[in-house]
């Protein structure tokens, strides 16, 4: 069917979390379309609802669960035989009740990091598993406004860390020696303590020199971002201070986006900060995972995931 012809359906998708960390997955049963294939619950918006209003609706009718906390993560469109279905993704990290197959569907707990252990999963549903699984929290390296003072800063926190942390490495002003050697302590601190680090495009334009190859993905500066440089290389993020900036993050495949300054900041005086209601409204836009930063530490997590961030990224604010 021409793709202009379909329905456009609008999806209200809920990412329920327990306690322990996993996510609420259900199997469609029989009647309906993909029946078998396991997917997170939700369903259809009426033309009377919120997304919200939909969700706690759908979980209710399901599963017998009131969803009462949550917030939106971001939303995608997904290009079915029967439909062109925009999926709303919200988080749900509080609810009332114990999951029940109301429409005798199968369901299960399982987490969203590595292989959920489910087949088959829904086609829209699948690629955004690695997307969805990353790490809630980010720390920016910064190295140059004082080496033991970072590399205190972060062994404790990555030492003292129970969840997983994207370590981005950035330095502006390092040059040499410098550079490596903050370099070789930031890569050896993260294979030590199990984290992920990334690597500054900028930052790698003056390492290269230094190393045989690419030693981590890269995380793309704005401006590197909008020229469309290193496609040859592995890039996973990039920073963004607006929406165009966004699109390009997405249609070049990239798994998050970093967007702000939510708040204002010492390092970027000159920036004016957006707020937590600009950043909602342009990251519900993204169609990937967003990232806030500015001003922000470990505290800020539950505001910013109120308001649709992934999570937050930090630069002397991160602590464990």
């Amino acid at each position: 069917m021409d793709a202009n012809l379909k329905p456009r359906i609008d999806v209200a998708v809920a990412i329920v979390f327990n306690p322990a960390g996993q996510v609420l997955w259900g199997c469609r049963p029989e009647g309906k379309p993909y029946a078998g294939y396991w997917e997170f619950p939700g369903g259809k918006v009426e033309p009377d609802e919120t997304v919200w209003q939909a969700l706690v609706r759908e979980l209710k009718e399901e599963l017998d669960i009131t969803a009462t906390e949550g917030g939106p993560w971001f939303r995608i469109e997904h290009d079915y035989e029967h439909a062109n279905v925009r999926l709303h993704l919200y988080r749900v990290w509080a609810f009332e009740g114990t999951p029940k197959p109301l429409e005798q569907q199968a369901f299960m707990w399982s987490s969203l990091v590595g292989n959920p252990g489910l087949f088959p999963i829904l086609p829209a549903t699948e690629p955004l598993l690695p997307k969805l699984a990353q790490p809630a929290l980010m720390a920016l390296s910064n190295y140059e406004a004082g080496f033991d003072a970072c590399a205190n800063r972060l062994e404790q926190a990555l030492r003292r860390m129970e969840s997983r942390v994207y370590v981005q490495f950035r330095e502006k002003n390092l040059k040499g020696e410098a550079l490596l050697r903050a370099f070789e302590h930031c890569n050896a601190l993260c294979q030590k303590t199990g984290q992920a680090m990334l690597l500054n495009s900028s930052t790698w334009l003056h390492l290269q020199g230094h190393l045989e190859e690419l030693p981590c993905p890269l995380h793309l500066t704005e401006a590197h971002l909008l020229s469309g440089q290193f496609k040859e290389l592995l890039c996973v993020g990039a920073s963004v201070h607006n929406t165009s900036s966004l699109a390009v993050a997405f249609e070049r495949g990239l798994d998050y986006a970093v967007l702000g300054a939510v708040k204002e900041t010492a390092s970027h005086p000159e920036r004016a900060a957006i707020g937590w209601k600009k950043f909602h409204d342009m990251a519900l836009e993204a169609r990937l995972p967003v990232y806030a930063i500015g001003g922000l530490g470990n505290a800020d997590l539950h505001e910013a995931r109120l308001h649709g961030a992934h999570g937050v990224a930090m630069l002397s604010r991160f602590r464990a």
